[in-house]
């Protein structure tokens, strides 16, 4: 078993060498790195320690695209060989889980601490930039690898878990913003008085697994580092507890690993014509939005169950509210109503953003585009029906942002960075969702952190072309007269966008779909 489980572990690391995207993520990594020590440099004159503000960039840099690769990344190491149907395979002939999780999750896991090791001779230049020690360094990177390990390994419990990538994701999701969102829920429960049902002891308990809550944080870790400049302890009770609670769950993904990848039962699946078309339905005159909602996204009960959680989410913040302040006829606080606006929006680019990598990667895996090029639909058709049933399965999320809006439209209405914050946020989701689904047909893996590692540079540059085109777009507005000269600035931003950047992408993920037809 062990010659087994090494051969196979060194042929996923060699297969891991000899592609050229991880080498290109690497490359493109170092480019980012050094785009953000320009900066630096540039700030050098007006800044006191412009090498903490360099490094501070790189930690939540980090910090982002591990969050991001372990809802994409991790999260498919099983789950492909169960989508591919070769876990049947693996396991007749003889190959262990240990060797199965070693190849397919452990080895990602060492090619991403390689990205962190590369970025070591870059960072140590912010000493030179001034702010930040080297010790400082050391301890934010010992942080960041434990941060890794739990998430790359949380993500494998998920993948052992689930059946499919798309439920994996969506659990590695719903664990990742249930984990960040924890501290907040926990202070401000520990925070209410005088409520009749909440005794002592649970203010207490809530007290408790907040400060567990902020000790295994890796933000709150890294504010720490960063703002301490007295002794520093490179290891701290987040790294010991984040590499204990990885190693229990890849513990966890051996021991389960046989009873939630046994093939299930044939005689479950016989269920009668009625009752499927019970469940889905006749086909749509769209058939491939029929086909994506129903077997893709979830179909019918996904989007009930949806819509059932974005209801306790409002519920929750609305009874939090009623809570803290007795007596008050308002459901929500303008502060409570703008941070259920932006959680929402917030969920709804992760949903967004896990659709376009796995939408047509799907296709492209189970090697059926060919297929779908015999269907008397067009290639531009297909596509955008893909994209309609993408919609269909952000009706919840943009229904709760519409209602939240009408709530007390005032609120967002009279804030007056609220056109820029729209902007801000749909080049972001435009411009990563049209890479993710460009880079989902070129590599095997990782297209979310990768689209995310080159929309942020990208996010940069464009955003500085928004704010110069809005200004002269109020000037503008201002000279004739125009009351509503923001958002005419918003229209135009967006058609911009639209036709210099987001098309050509388009014009491309057409041109690469149509070679894969032919190959």
């Amino acid at each position: 078993m062990i010659t087994a489980t090494r051969t196979l572990f060194s042929w996923s690391l060699r297969a891991d060498t000899k592609s050229v995207y991880p080498h290109i993520v690497r490359a493109g990594f170092s480019g980012l790195i050094l785009l953000i020590m320009l900066f630096g440099f540039l700030d050098a004159a007006r800044m006191s320690a412009p090498g903490l503000e360099f490094f501070h960039w790189i930690c939540h840099i980090n910090i982002l695209l591990i969050t991001v690769a372990g809802i994409s990344y991790f999260v498919t190491a099983v789950t492909e060989e169960k989508d591919s149907g070769t876990l049947a395979l693996l396991q007749l002939a003889g190959v262990s889980p240990l060797a199965i999780v070693l190849s397919k999750s452990t080895s990602r896991l060492i090619s991403a601490l390689m990205l962190l090791m590369i970025q070591l001779p870059f960072t140590f230049l912010a000493i030179t930039l001034g702010g930040v020690t080297w010790l400082q360094i050391l301890g934010c990177y010992l942080a960041l690898a434990a941060w890794l390990c739990l998430i790359a390994n949380a993500a494998l419990f998920c993948s052992v878990r689930c059946s499919t990538s798309g439920r994996a994701a969506s659990l590695a999701t719903a664990m990742t913003l249930g984990f960040a969102a924890s501290g907040w829920i926990l202070a401000s429960t520990a925070g209410l008085k005088n409520v009749a049902w909440i005794t002592p002891r649970i203010l207490e308990a809530c007290a408790r697994l907040h400060e567990v809550q902020q000790e295994m944080s890796i933000w709150v870790r890294i504010d720490d580092i960063l703002s301490n400049s007295g002794s520093i302890t490179l290891v701290s009770p987040q790294f010991w507890r984040s590499v204990i609670i990885g190693g229990v769950l890849f513990v966890l993904s051996n021991v389960l690993f046989n009873r939630y990848t046994t093939p299930v039962d044939a005689s479950a699946h016989r269920r009668s014509t009625g009752i499927r078309r019970m469940t889905a339905g006749r086909c749509w005159r769209l058939p491939m939005t029929w086909k994506d909602f129903h077997f893709f996204m979830g179909g019918r009960s996904f989007l009930l169950v949806k819509f059932l959680g974005y209801f306790l989410l409002v519920a929750g913040l609305v009874w939090f509210h009623v809570a803290r302040n007795p007596g008050t006829s308002v459901w929500l606080s303008n502060d409570l109503l703008e941070n259920a606006f932006y959680i929402t929006a917030g969920i709804m680019t992760i949903e967004t953003l896990l659709y376009a990598s796995h939408s047509l990667f799907q296709e492209a895996r189970e090697s059926t585009i060919a297929a779908l090029r015999m269907l008397p639909i067009s290639t531009p058709g297909i596509l955008l029906q893909k994209v309609a049933a993408a919609m269909v399965g952000l009706i919840p999320s943009v229904t709760t942002l519409a209602i939240l809006f009408c709530w007390r439209s005032s609120v967002f209405v009279n804030d007056n960075d609220f056109p820029e914050k729209i902007i801000a946020w749909g080049l972001f989701v435009f411009l990563s969702t049209h890479l993710t689904v460009l880079l989902s047909l070129y590599t095997r893996w990782a297209a979310l952190p990768l689209a995310i590692l080159i929309s942020l540079p990208a996010f940069c540059c464009l955003g500085s072309a928004c704010v110069a085109l809005m200004d002269l777009t109020e000037t503008a507005g201002a000279t004739h007269n125009i009351s509503s000269a923001k958002w005419l600035g918003v229209a135009v931003n967006f058609v911009w966008m639209w036709v210099f950047v987001l098309l050509p992408i388009e014009l491309e993920i057409v041109k690469r779909w149509n070679h894969l037809s032919r190959g």
